[in-house]
C-alpha cells in the first residue's frame, strides 16, 4: 500500500480500532465478572505503527480528531483523550528511530504508552473532580489487567502489523538519527 493510500486509510483504520476497543473492553469486563476493568487499547497500538507512514502534523491532526471522538463517545468529558492522543503521537514520532529498531523496544514503548494514557486519564479525571482516585485500587483493578491485555494483544499483532506497515530493516524509519 502506498503512502498516499495510507493517508486516507489510516483515519478509518484507527476509528475502527477505537470502536473495537470499546467492544473488547466490554467483553473482557463481563468475563471478569465486573471485578476487573481491563481496557483494550488497539487504537494506541495501531497509532504507534501509523507514525511510520505519515508526517507528524498529519498524525497529530488525526489523533486530535480521534481524541475528540474518543472523549465524546467513551469518556463524556471533552479534553482528556483530545490532549493525550496527540501528545502520544508526537512522543512516538520523536522517538521512532529508537522505537522501530526491534520488536522489544516496540513492546516496551507500548507498555509505557498504555501506562501513561491510563494513569494520565485517571489523574486528570480525579484532579477535576470527576472521579475519586484510590491509586491502589486503580493499579490492581484497572492498570494491571489493562497492561496484561494490551501486552498480549501487542505480541499477537506485532508480526501482522510489521507486514502491514512494511517494517523491516530496510525501512527508512530505521535509519533516522
Amino acid at each position: 500500500m502506498s503512502r498516499f493510500t495510507f493517508q486516507f486509510f489510516t483515519p478509518l483504520l484507527l476509528f475502527l480500532m477505537m470502536l473495537l476497543d470499546g467492544q473488547l473492553t466490554t467483553v473482557f469486563q463481563n468475563l471478569s465478572g465486573g471485578t476487573l476493568t481491563p481496557v483494550c487499547h488497539l487504537l494506541l497500538i495501531f497509532l504507534v505503527y501509523s507514525v511510520t507512514q505519515h508526517r507528524h502534523s498529519y498524525v497529530v491532526i488525526v489523533a486530535l480528531f480521534l481524541g475528540v471522538v474518543y472523549d465524546s463517545y467513551y469518556v463524556g468529558i471533552l479534553g482528556i483523550a483530545t490532549l493525550l492522543l496527540p501528545l502520544i503521537a508526537l512522543f512516538v514520532y520523536n522517538i521512532q528511530s529508537a522505537v522501530f529498531t526491534n520488536r522489544w523496544t516496540r513492546l516496551f514503548t507500548l507498555i509505557i504508552i498504555v501506562t501513561l494514557f491510563e494513569v494520565a486519564s485517571a489523574i486528570i479525571t480525579s484532579a477535576f473532580g470527576f472521579s475519586k482516585l484510590n491509586f491502589l485500587d486503580f493499579v490492581v483493578h484497572q492498570l494491571a489487567p489493562t497492561l496484561l491485555l494490551n501486552v498480549v494483544l501487542a505480541i499477537i499483532l506485532q508480526y501482522p502489523l510489521e507486514l502491514f506497515y512494511k517494517l523491516r530493516k530496510s525501512h527508512p524509519r530505521y535509519n533516522l538519527k
